[in-house]
């Protein structure tokens, strides 16, 4: 939706907290004064350390793994914490062996908060077989799918062709019962008996008929054996926690991946992320697929429940750099054949003269990006929502590979890539022979709430990678300020972003990556990095999946829509929608706009709250 044409049906009855009066004037009532606040001075970033690591007082100290998802699950108002190792093919052994933790966000003997370890007690070791002591899902994805008002769990099972399985597990759905213990739903169609490598999820209303929808994308099909990827599947949801498979109905069906046709544009490709928003303004979830093996994303645009592939002409497919002179694989192959046109530099011995292949590698659908996660959301504050594409990337692939870049909207869903040199997101590479950028996870938040969400992005598994944090000083630039903030951590795996103990500002949760040599982690540790910053914000709670929330605060509009998982493995960061306001603390107009269109519009919200909303 474009900031120029906001809804304006207004609610007769505006949701406030109790004790609050609100600004709405209705002629044929009585008046009633607006709310008010007082703002507060600490906020906007001025140099000083904004994230302090305060893992042990979190009660993380001994809790591993390499994926994160944030989100309420008890119904107290704080986000809890789901945490899983990643293992594919072995399930836990409670509490011999712990693949996954259950941390819930309680009251601290101290008067603050920590995480207690409710794994047990969760529900989320019982398998469909009745084993209770553990299962091998490798991520979850959070929503309301059975519509009672509590957060239940799309529980992912990554499982290819290849792989030698003794659990049995597939994908499941487990209902929450609103105090955080889930039981599993009636097995549907999302569970795939002969295997399925799941990669990513996210759940979406893309119908907008108000029950979850689930979106599921998966790897290579047999990863070592060819190039083909599994078939991205849509589920439509039915109410009770069960999913009917409407990928054929939904126009969604690609062809064999196969090295024959893999150049082909309707192939199905190996995904390593799942994202859904709304890119062109209609109010209808459209959905995306981060694409891996230098192969072309995908944004499927929903055009009212069938879909229609628009990547290459809104942008998002690839990067219009196709020059493959400087990769290394192209340059050993010339050393033994004659080669039009010339390579930019002579073999360096990395690759033989058989690792490239005419007619295939030199293709444009062999020269895009290793996508992970794909990030939606409005950064630059112009009411539409943005793309940031974390990548993988590698030296000896040479320029023609994709590199992690922000994407603007222009307000239809055309993107324009822009420039890191020139926004502010480039970065540094060693020079002491080749590097990796290992682009894996990725978020927006606004740090330091001062109304310009700021990108985080979870760089990993090679030497010299770290957490990176830019903050955006205005529409579209950004300066690096890692190591000055203290988000700077070496090799961190997984992401989860929320305002975990209520204070207004946005925490951030990592783990630690021992994968490859040079780690300097022997574990995949938790890290809990609490912000400092305090500021002015608004929190608004009790939004369906997919809804957009668009306020105006001291003159100053933002955006967001309420998102059900995204990227690599499940990225969570909280159902709630959360803005900060800069210097103000009172937020003059809200419009809420739910999946297919309906719109609601809310006068004097006071901020530095939360503010609940119920449909």
């Amino acid at each position: 939706m474009n900031r120029h044409a906001l809804p304006t049906v207004a609610l007769a009855l505006l949701l406030l907290p109790p004790g609050c009066s609100g600004g709405h004037d209705d002629s044929s009532g009585p008046k009633v004064e607006p709310e008010t606040c007082t703002p507060v001075t600490s906020g906007s970033w001025g140099g000083a350390t904004a994230f302090v690591e305060t893992t042990d007082d979190w009660g993380l100290t001994d809790v591993t793994g390499v994926h994160y998802e944030a989100g309420d699950l008890d119904g107290d108002g704080y986000p809890d914490l789901l945490v899983t190792e990643g293992n594919t093919n072995v399930r836990d052994d409670y509490p011999t062996t712990r693949l996954r933790f259950v941390m819930m966000n309680r009251p601290s003997d101290s008067g603050g908060r920590t995480f207690v370890d409710e794994t047990e007690a969760s529900g989320l070791l019982v398998a469909r077989d009745g084993n209770t002591t553990g299962t091998s899902h490798n991520f979850y994805v959070e929503g309301d799918v059975d519509d009672d008002g509590d957060i239940d769990l799309f529980a992912g099972r990554y499982y290819d062709a290849g792989s030698a399985d003794a659990t049995g597990d597939c994908s499941e759905i487990y209902l929450n019962d609103g105090a955080g213990h889930f039981t599993l739903a009636a097995s549907s169609d999302i569970c795939i008996p002969e295997g399925y490598p799941t990669s990513a999820a996210a759940f979406t209303d893309y119908d907008g008929d108000g029950t979850l929808d689930l979106w599921v994308t998966g790897w290579y099909v047999e990863y070592g054996a060819s190039y083909e990827g599994a078939q991205a599947h849509l589920y439509h949801g039915n109410g009770d926690g069960t999913f009917t498979d409407v990928t054929d109905a939904g126009g969604l069906k690609l062809k064999s991946g196969t090295t024959s046709d893999y150049l082909d544009r309707d192939v199905r490709r190996p995904s390593y992320g799942a994202t859904t928003c709304d890119v062109n303004g209609d109010n209808l979830p459209d959905l995306i697929s981060s694409s891996y093996g230098r192969a072309w994303n995908q944004l499927w645009r929903n055009d009212g429940g069938t879909f229609t592939e628009t990547g290459e002409e809104a942008h998002f497919d690839a990067d219009t750099d196709l020059d493959y002179t400087d990769n290394w694989a192209y340059e050993c192959y010339c050393s033994a054949h004659s080669c039009d046109p010339a390579p930019a530099d002579t073999c360096n011995g990395s690759f033989d003269s058989n690792s490239w292949t005419p007619g295939f590698d030199d293709q444009p659908a062999r020269l895009a990006g290793n996508s992970f996660t794909t990030v939606c959301a409005d950064i630059d504050n112009d009411g539409d929502n943005d793309l940031y594409t974390a990548e993988i990337a590698h030296d000896w692939a040479g320029d023609s590979a994709d590199r992690t870049q922000l994407l603007t909207n222009d307000g239809n869903g055309i993107f324009t890539r822009l420039d890191n040199d020139t926004d502010g997101l480039a970065r540094k590479r060693p020079r002491n022979g080749s590097w990796n950028e290992g682009d894996l996870f990725a978020g927006f938040l606004d740090f330091d709430n001062d109304g310009w969400r700021d990108i985080l992005l979870v760089q990993s598994d090679y030497e010299d990678t770290h957490m990176w944090l830019w903050r955006q000083t205005s529409a579209g630039q950004f300066e690096e300020v890692s190591d000055a903030t203290g988000m700077n951590q070496a090799w961190p795996s997984g992401l989860a972003i929320a305002d975990f103990d209520l204070d207004g500002d946005l925490d951030v949760i990592t783990g630690s990556s021992t994968a490859r040599s040079g780690t300097p982690w022997t574990t995949h540790k938790t890290h809990f990095y609490e912000n400092q910053q305090g500021g002015n914000y608004v929190r608004f709670v009790g939004l369906p999946v997919g809804a957009k929330v668009e306020i105006e605060a001291g003159g100053q509009y933002q955006m967001a829509e309420v998102n059900g998982g995204y990227g690599t493995f499940g990225i969570t960061n909280d159902t709630v929608a959360q803005f900060g306001l800069g210097d103000v603390c009172m937020v003059d107009t809200v419009t809420v706009t739910l999946p297919g269109g309906e719109s609601h519009s809310f006068e004097g919200k006071a901020g530095n709250k939360a503010v609940t909303l119920e449909w």
